[in-house]
């Protein structure tokens, strides 16, 4: 059943059934990320490439499954495939694209709306840029030794995801 009537008081679950105000650094950084995958929806209808825009977004379910966990049970050491590990690849192949794209090039800023699959992109692209934020206000609010890996991780992959989209846009 979607409705639960839990959150009418201003609370919600996280994944591992911990309740917090929805206000939660954790909730706004996946509120956030929710509206990421959401224009990363757009951007699949509008341009085309499901399959590359998919990948991203099976990334993102996997950072929002860290986050509402507190970075316990899914970025949990032993546990086979490791999210983290997962993250890191894409952080390579990201990168790589990167490396190909911009190879020779000089870039400077861009107004956006050559086409509409183009606008969309750079939309999903400045949304990263959000999520990267609200990240780093968790990082700053929830500042644990254990958790430095995983906040670093993230940070890489969202910083890389904006780069990756600003790619993507320009064609």
């Amino acid at each position: 059943m979607i409705t639960t009537m839990k959150g009418d008081r201003g609370e919600t679950s996280l994944y591992n059934g911990t309740r917090v105000s929805k206000d939660d650094a954790r909730v706004e950084l996946n509120g956030e990320i929710d509206k990421l995958m959401a224009l990363l929806g757009l951007c699949k209808v509008r341009s085309g490439r499901t399959d590359l825009f998919e990948k991203v977004q099976r990334d993102l379910m996997t950072v929002m499954a860290i986050v509402a966990n507190g970075y316990g049970l899914m970025a949990g050491a032993g546990r086979k495939p490791n999210p983290l590990d997962q993250l890191e690849t894409a952080i390579t192949n990201m990168e790589g694209f990167i490396r190909e794209a911009t190879e020779g090039k000089r870039f400077d800023f861009v107004l956006p709306g050559k086409d509409e699959a183009e606008a969309t992109i750079h939309l999903a692209r400045t949304q990263a840029r959000a999520c990267e934020r609200r990240l780093v206000t968790l990082a700053r609010l929830n500042a644990e030794p254990t958790q430095n890996q995983c906040y670093e991780i993230l940070m890489r992959y969202l910083n890389r995801l904006s780069d990756y989209l600003f790619c993507l846009a320009l064609g």
